[in-house]
């Protein structure tokens, strides 16, 4: 029989995935167990699926049907993540291969499953699906960060207790589930002595830090501690920010320290009251156009970020227009737009989804296009000044990076006519814009 060694890990979806995915691999990692980029020469198999939406699960489930196909005698094949918490008995119908089910709740346990699998005396799946209420704080020791080159992310919370009438991730993760202040910092001093130059913040809501912990404004409290713990790191992104809780504290603290970057991701979801009452978002609209005033008076150079969603059930044309007027109105630097998509489970799933898909994708394609005029003049306005860009790749006679108003993967990036070093931050300035990207020449 052919000889395996150590693990392959698949990390499908997003940031906060990615970082479950990183966790896992480094507590197989102090087990002793080798990861390799092969599926054909791993033991173990994972893959890390996404449940959040439609598209997402059907692309975790063909991962796991193409992994299975090519299984072998003696690997195991295991689904880990969002699909599997919530739908694990699906999955194993889906793909009767699969070994082992662990779901996100418990990701800790991935030793612990991997080696039930490894004792087992039957084919019977093994499902490691405990009943808890929430993410476990048990994290053995395992950083909770997954490097991109010069950047990482860090995860600060898990977990969400919003009522967001379209989302299951409450569900499949359960309430909002803060991490300690002292593990947080143990990250980012182990990140800044590697050199990484920009720590991202995320969780399912950033700005519900510290609410479970007993602390009023705790996202405020920990960017404090964290600008003084890891002064050699320059940049410090905040995502996922909820509308309502950016409060004047954090304003402050954004525009008061130079290492928080004058960057801003406020997921708004529409413009529209009623839609917004109907998806169980807060629909204060003058507290939206209040605070990004606040934001842009604190910090007149700020790029705000935001994401909606078009189709939602019961939105009728003139809400898509009072959306559109919003969008127009605020003229935010980046837009993420998504058609709704139907969730059993959830608070939203009585009222179907009786918007046609034509009419969804019609909308989103309206509100895109307007999105990209606005951000192609917001790029303009860059033209002739310099900033400072983080560099991601090369080659070519090129290099690829990212400037304070680009997050990684959703964002746009500075393009830069010389082959520059990797992970390092290098001022350039801007010669052209396009809708998304910026191109220049160092300084």
């Amino acid at each position: 029989m052919k000889e395996f060694n150590g693990f392959y890990l698949l990390s499908l979806g997003c940031s906060k995935n990615m970082v479950d995915s990183e966790s896992m691999a480094t507590l197989l990692g102090n087990d002793g167990l080798s990861r390799t980029s092969d599926p054909e020469k791993a033991q173990t198999l994972i893959v890390n699926t996404c449940g959040f939406i439609g598209p997402a699960r059907k692309e975790s489930v063909q991962a796991l049907q193409e992994l299975a196909a090519r299984k072998q005698s003696g690997q195991q094949l295991i689904a880990t993540g969002c699909l599997s918490q919530r739908y694990g008995a699906q999955l194993i119908r889906d793909v009767p291969t699969i070994d082992g089910i662990l779901g996100t709740r418990r990701w800790m346990d991935i030793v612990e499953l991997t080696k039930s699998l490894q004792r087992r005396k039957s084919a019977k799946p093994i499902f490691h699906l405990p009943e808890t209420p929430t993410v476990g704080r048990d994290e053995h020791g395992a950083p909770r960060v997954a490097a991109l080159g010069g950047s990482a992310y860090l995860k600060i919370a898990d977990g969400c207790r919003r009522p967001c009438s379209f989302c299951a991730i409450p569900l499949i993760k359960g309430t909002h589930v803060s991490r300690t202040p002292e593990s947080i910092i143990d990250d980012a001093q182990r990140l800044q002595s590697l050199g990484v130059q920009e720590l991202v913040l995320i969780s399912q809501d950033t700005t519900d830090y510290g609410n479970d912990l007993g602390q009023k404004n705790g996202l405020v409290q920990l960017l404090e501690k964290l600008v003084n713990a890891v002064p050699d790191i320059p940049w410090i992104r905040i995502m996922y920010a909820y509308p309502g809780y950016v409060t004047d504290e954090l304003i402050e603290a954004m525009a008061v320290h130079p290492q928080i970057l004058p960057y801003l991701d406020m997921p708004l979801q529409h413009g529209n009251r009623q839609t917004l009452k109907r998806m169980k978002r807060p629909a204060n609209l003058n507290w939206v156009h209040s605070t990004i005033q606040k934001l842009r008076s604190a910090m007149p150079e700020i790029s705000i970020r935001s994401t909606f969603i078009v189709g939602y059930p019961g939105e009728t044309e003139a809400e898509f227009q009072t959306l559109l007027d919003f969008v127009n109105t605020l003229k935010f630097d980046r837009v993420g737009a998504f058609t709704f998509s139907f969730e059993p489970g959830t608070d939203s799933e009585p009222l179907g989804d009786p918007i046609p898909q034509h009419v969804k994708d019609e909308r989103l394609g309206k509100l895109m296009e307007m999105q990209e005029s606005i951000s192609l003049q917001k790029n303009h306005e860059f033209v002739g000044q310099s900033l400072d860009v983080l560099i991601e790749g090369v080659g070519d006679g090129l290099s690829i990076g990212r400037s304070y108003r680009d997050a990684p993967e959703i964002d746009g990036v500075v393009i830069i006519e010389d082959e520059l070093e990797v992970g390092k931050i290098i001022t350039v300035r801007i010669t052209g814009a396009m809708s998304h990207d910026l191109t220049g020449i160092r300084v």
